[in-house]
Order: C-alpha cells, then structure tokens, then sequence
C-alpha cells in the first residue's frame, strides 16, 4: 500500500490563485453598497416579512451593509 503525500500549508497557500482586485471609484463603490443593501433587505422581505416590517432592523441592515461591509474587508486585507 503506498503513502499518500500530503501537501503542507505553505504548498497549498503557494497554489492557491489570487483573486483579482477591482478597482472602483468611491461614489461606484458607495452605489453598489447601497444596491446590495436594497436588493437583500427585499430578498429578505420575501421570506421574513415580519422582521422587515421592523423600521429599525431595515436601518440596522442598511448601517451594516454601508459602514460595517467595509470596515470588516479593510480589517481582513490588513490581516494579510
């Protein structure tokens, strides 16, 4: 029976491929998080109505999306 070889982690970060950064100006970037904002907080609204109904839990996702989305990828790109 033979061995399986077994890749260490830097051998599997060193062929992981990298993704593509994309480039968008501030107000495309702030247009998009508003976008994905809306278009989830509907998405919800479909399955979840009355937790939609709730005006604070719509300023809260809107508050998350538009503040707490890019906050938490600047914390995950200087952790690299």
């Amino acid at each position: 029976m033979e061995e399986q070889y077994v890749a260490t982690p830097a051998e599997l970060e060193a062929r992981r491929p990298a993704l593509p950064r994309v480039r968008l100006s501030a107000a495309a970037r702030e247009k998009l998080l508003y976008a994905c904002a809306a278009v989830s907080y509907v998405a919800i609204g479909v399955f979840f109505t009355p937790l939609v109904e709730f005006w604070m839990f719509g300023f809260a996702w809107l508050l998350a999306w538009v503040c707490g989305l890019p906050a938490l990828v600047r914390l995950l790109r200087r952790r690299q």
